[in-house]
């Protein structure tokens, strides 16, 4: 029934799923962009492998006829296209909203963008009775509930490790001691997430809480006896190779001091710009835009434009290396030493948000093309592979194309992130999503990455954040239901509520 719902089906789930892509998924790797672990294009690899694999093999195969028991699935059982036309607005509402938000580099959530939508249309049905307040209650309370519990994770963990190891002197040895220590704890909260929040396939989500602490626990134990016996030795000749090779460097410095102490200046100076600001400083046109008469006017705005632009850029690079200098001051060399388990910590993040957030864009589509087959409703629907393929091509695609967006305004435009903070960040969302999965509570890991982010950067100071940034991400947090519901709804009501004579696409009788 309704082949063309489901064709469109097809193609809006899609959409949807480049939306999270672009915007959702820079969550897992825009701390690593932001401590220059990782480059934007190692990061979009790396997170794309990671994503898809979750989606597509962990990704559940049965989900939900209506997401979250948001709304009462019983109003729709005598009209089953209703629900199918619904998810088809849903799904569009909710790439719609994700795409403006990518646009202006606001990381919101893609799972109160779906919720939002499902709630729109459902209230244009049958009104305030279809939706379960309570759940929406919820919901809302999660807006500050989750980041709120995220900030004071990040907050106490990096002030307590700064308390240990990086405001000691000897900062290095005391992290290279401690390391699998950390390795533990990082492998262990990550395989409670991934356990027990982000594999629906396996139903690892229903075992025992003991049982999947026990099994986090064995993960993270082999992980640490693995550090301690290889990457430590490793981490230690690698430290003392690079003393000697500075050893070196420093002698050879000295010898040519006088001669090179200008270029070594504009060295250092160089090092410090990101490669946008070199990129703009070495241009070859000239840095003041002069109004040339030999071409055209058109082409004349077109150059004072990409002037313009250079500005701004040069600005805002301006703006974040001044909040960057406000953060604590860290030993590198011991910060470096927490790369590995940042990459680990993304790479985990990644997985899990591939297998539990691609159903935000494809349990519309799963539930059009049940209905498309049987013409009824069940409280569960089966996802075939090629849905979840779909859902984890969408994904990846819209992390490669507008991926960048968010993962520059999370990893660098807020507070300075580096490797020893990008990992706590990472640990204290996963922590709050597990906490809030227990209370069953409807978190998103938008609003925990972005409270353990303000949390890290605290210790710092209130200095130390961009407060304004912060706020305009705030307000999309606010608005993202509000606006997927009127966007879905008008939708909806467009469609099902017009006069047609032929071909209509609901019976008029069930809204009665």
């Amino acid at each position: 029934m309704y082949l063309w719902i489901f064709i469109c089906g097809i193609f809006f789930a899609f959409y949807n799923a480049w939306g999270i892509g672009a915007n959702d998924c820079a969550n897992s790797f825009a701390t690593s962009v932001g401590s220059k672990v990782l480059t934007l294009r190692n990061a979009i690899i790396i997170a794309s492998i990671f994503e898809f694999s979750g989606a597509v093999l962990m990704g559940s195969h049965v989900t939900d006829m209506v997401r979250k028991k948001i709304v009462a699935r019983d109003i729709f059982e005598d009209n089953p296209g209703a629900l199918m036309f619904g998810m088809l607005c849903a799904d569009l509402s909710s790439a719609l909203w994700l795409t403006i938000a990518t646009y202006f580099k606001l990381p919101v959530s893609t799972t109160h963008s779906i919720i939002g939508a499902i709630v729109g249309f459902s209230l244009a049905y049958k009104g305030s009775s279809a939706v379960n307040w309570d759940k929406i209650g919820l919901v809302v309370a999660s807006w500050v509930i989750s980041p709120l519990l995220a900030g004071i994770f990040s907050l106490c963990i990096f002030y307590l490790l700064n308390i240990i190891i990086f405001k000691k002197g000897n900062s290095v040895n005391r992290i290279i001691l401690l390391f699998p220590i950390l390795t533990f704890i990082t492998f262990f909260i990550n395989s409670l997430f991934i356990i027990y929040k982000g594999s629906p396939q396996l139903d690892l989500d229903e075992l025992p809480f003991w049982v999947c602490f026990l099994i986090s626990s064995g993960i993270s134990l082999f992980a640490a006896l693995i550090s301690k016996c290889i990457y430590v030795p490793y981490v230690k000749k690698r430290i003392s190779n690079d003393e000697n090779d500075e050893n070196n460097e420093n002698n050879e410095s000295i010898e040519n001091s006088v001669q090179d102490n200008s270029t070594n200046n504009v060295e250092i100076e160089m090092e410090n710009r990101t490669y946008s600001y070199i990129e703009s400083t070495n241009d070859s046109q000239e840095n003041d835009f002069k109004f040339d008469h030999s071409i055209s006017i058109n082409d004349n705005i077109l150059k004072s434009r990409k002037h313009v632009e250079k500005l701004e850029m040069i600005k805002m690079e301006k703006e974040i290396g001044e909040l960057h200098k406000m953060a604590d001051k860290l030993n590198p060399k011991a910060d470096k030493l927490c790369s590995w388990i940042q990459v680990i910590t993304a790479c985990f993040s990644s997985f899990a948000h591939g297998s539990n957030d691609v159903a935000n864009a494809i349990a519309p589509l799963a539930t059009i093309y049940h209905i498309y087959q049987y013409n009824n409703i069940t409280k569960k629907t089966d996802v075939p592979i090629w849905i979840l393929l779909l859902g984890g091509l969408g994904i990846v695609i819209g992390l490669a194309t507008w991926g960048y967006k968010i993962i520059n305004r999370m990893g660098r435009e807020i507070t300075k992130i580096s490797p020893s903070r990008g990992f706590i960040i990472e640990l204290s969302a996963a922590l709050t999503v597990i906490i809030a999965s227990r209370s069953e509570i409807p978190v998103s890991t938008t609003h925990c990455q972005i409270g353990s982010i303000v949390g890290c950067g605290l210790v710092g100071g209130l200095k130390n954040i961009k407060w304004s940034l912060l706020k305009s991400i705030v307000i999309s947090w606010l608005i993202t239901l509000p606006v997927t519901g009127l966007l879905s709804a008008a939708m909806f009501s467009y469609g099902y509520y017009s006069p047609n004579d032929s071909d209509i696409i609901i019976d008029r009788n069930h809204s009665s």
